[in-house]
């Protein structure tokens, strides 16, 4: 069944060259070596257990290509930052700038998004000048990047991005893999996440870095160290769930998660259109 399961895979993602993982599946959640996720599952249910286990991947840069996309056709950097983003939280989720943000808020600011809020958090816990200045604070990881980078958003529509695609080029190719993705996701294509389940990944499906110099690296291996303190929350599966046996059922989650595993396939087309190796 493992085997069946691993080609079906291949089929949907061809040879992914950025996004890694290993699928298992099982008739129980303890063949999967994670029975704790499912502690209401009986050997008498009609189904199956399935769960995607992280696999290591290669830290990316995003800088020097981003910036001539963006030259060439202004958003269109922006617009693929989002999509790339939005569409990762349905399959396997991206660490990114933005995303590394996100971890500072909890790990770093206590719960704080702005400089203001997070130095009067800070100074209520007692901290002095000398500690400010050596910690990640707002302001200072923000400067690393361009805003857009950060918080960006669908600058270029459907309608403009058929226009790029049809018009050929250089960006054609990028703009026809946001298209692949936007569709996709419409049409319901996810894989398995941590919902309800009480833990959290504490790996990605892809790294990207701005720079060499920014500060994203240091941010995850924070959050790795915040992890192994709570180990108890954290897991090294993107995700898990069950399937269903009868017709219908296994029908509608085939269905979904084909489409989810071609669209990580069209994120990894389109991670390799906008960052290389560090």
């Amino acid at each position: 069944m493992q085997q069946a399961v691993q080609d079906w895979i291949n089929r949907q993602v061809g040879q992914l060259q950025h996004f890694a993982f290993e699928a298992l599946i099982a008739a129980s959640p303890e063949a999967l070596s994670y029975g704790s996720l499912f502690p209401e599952a009986s050997e008498k249910d009609d189904q199956w257990y399935w769960a995607l286990q992280s696999e290591q991947v290669a830290w990316l840069s995003m800088k020097d290509r981003l910036t001539r996309i963006e030259a060439a056709c202004r958003g269109l950097g922006e617009t693929a930052l989002y999509w790339l983003h939005r569409a990762s939280g349905r399959t396997l989720y991206v660490l990114t700038p933005e995303t590394a943000r996100h971890l500072c808020e909890y790990i770093h600011w206590q719960g704080s998004c702005n400089q203001a809020d997070w130095l009067e958090e800070m100074t209520a816990m007692g901290m002095t000048d000398e500690d400010l200045g050596e910690s990640i604070s707002p302001d200072w990881f923000d400067g690393h990047f361009p805003a857009w980078v950060i918080n960006p958003k669908p600058v270029l529509d459907e309608a403009v991005l058929t226009g790029l695609a049809e018009a050929g080029g250089e960006i054609a190719l990028l703009a026809t893999t946001l298209l692949d993705i936007e569709r996709l996701e419409a049409d319901g294509g996810q894989l398995p996440g941590l919902e309800g389940l009480d833990v959290e990944c504490v790996y990605f499906g892809a790294y990207l870095k701005w720079d060499a110099e920014d500060p994203v690296e240091r941010v995850f291996d924070d959050f790795i160290e915040y992890a192994n303190c709570a180990c108890d929350g954290y897991t090294d599966l993107y995700g898990a769930q069950t399937v269903p046996l009868d017709p219908e059922g296994f029908y509608v989650w085939q269905r979904k998660a084909e489409l989810g595993l071609q669209l990580v396939s069209a994120l990894d087309r389109l991670v390799g259109l906008i960052a290389e190796p560090v």
